[in-house]
């Protein structure tokens, strides 16, 4: 399964979606240009994230076809565990 991971060119704001166009990537401002970083292979590379935190994107993902990360994250694979727990609903 690829995961595609997005940067918008602006600023440093990081976007996960199943979709490699990006097209369903929301404008966070007028100028957002989301721009492709890289596909993440989920069956061929190990994952950046522990499992209970992969679970949960998948299902954000499997809903609400994006996720994106708040400011301040700069490298999705260094990200501490439990960060998925801490999503604003």
């Amino acid at each position: 399964m690829l995961i595609y991971l997005f940067r918008d060119n602006r600023t440093t704001n990081l976007a996960l979606t199943f979709d490699v166009t990006g097209l369903n990537l929301p404008a966070v401002t007028p100028s957002t240009n989301w721009v492709f970083v890289e596909a993440i292979d989920t069956l061929k590379s190990p994952l950046p994230w522990d499992l209970p935190d992969f679970q949960r994107l998948l299902r954000w993902l499997r809903v609400d076809t994006f996720y994106l990360f708040e400011a301040g994250v700069t490298d999705i694979r260094n990200l501490p565990a439990g960060w998925a727990r801490l999503r604003p609903q």
